[in-house]
């Protein structure tokens, strides 16, 4: 919860030598940065260096997923998270639901869940959203330290950690209306689809 951050460099130290695997795919940035930071372990301390400039009065959060592990018993620092603000305050809001598969009714827990700030219906194929939540096993998702504001809520199938929706293979799930983070946000369900490509018929 640090505040009125500055700088390009956090260095968390451990109490017990560490490990750290997968970082990348564990790792989850929020606000989204352009350029992903790179995360260092040495002993008992893990270093992460931003490659991006901090934009200001924005609250940041880092979750480090599994990947931090004790070196000795190989147990992860399940969801370890640091968040801190580049202004005054922590945004505090946040944004629940759950991601359902239309035609099964099932749960693919693989999806991830975006907001974008832009209307465009070509944002989720140009951009990468400026948030992004896991589902846990029971398909449900949880955004935190959210500012009040207007989101455009997507999920989908990411090939290749793009974060975008490149063919309609993907399975993909839409809100088709704004979601407004207020005080209070009633919790929201995507229902995920693909479009199944044609049949070819024999000649």
């Amino acid at each position: 919860s640090t505040r009125n951050f500055t700088g390009n460099k956090i260095i968390f130290t451990f109490d017990e030598f560490v490990d750290l695997q997968a970082v990348q795919e564990n790792l989850t940035v929020s606000p989204s940065p352009r350029n992903n930071p790179s995360v260092d372990f040495k002993l008992n301390t893990v270093t992460v260096k931003l490659k991006d400039t901090l934009e200001e009065n924005t609250t940041y959060s880092f979750n480090f997923g599994n990947a931090i592990k004790d070196y000795t018993e190989g147990n992860p620092i399940k969801e370890f998270t640091y968040t801190f603000s580049t202004g005054r305050y922590i945004d505090s809001l946040e944004l629940t639901g759950k991601v359902i598969l239309a035609e099964t009714g099932k749960i693919d827990s693989t999806l991830i869940v975006m907001l974008h700030t832009s209307a465009d219906d070509s944002v989720v194929v140009k951009d990468r959203p400026r948030y992004v939540a896991k589902q846990d096993g029971k398909g449900n998702f949880i955004f935190k330290n959210l500012p009040p504001k207007t989101f455009y809520l997507y999920a989908l199938k990411d090939e290749g950690g793009t974060r975008r929706y490149f063919n309609d293979k993907q399975l993909f799930a839409f809100v088709d209306k704004p979601v407004i983070v207020t005080g209070k946000t009633d919790p929201v369900t995507l229902y995920a689809y693909s479009v199944t490509p044609p049949v070819q018929q024999a000649t």
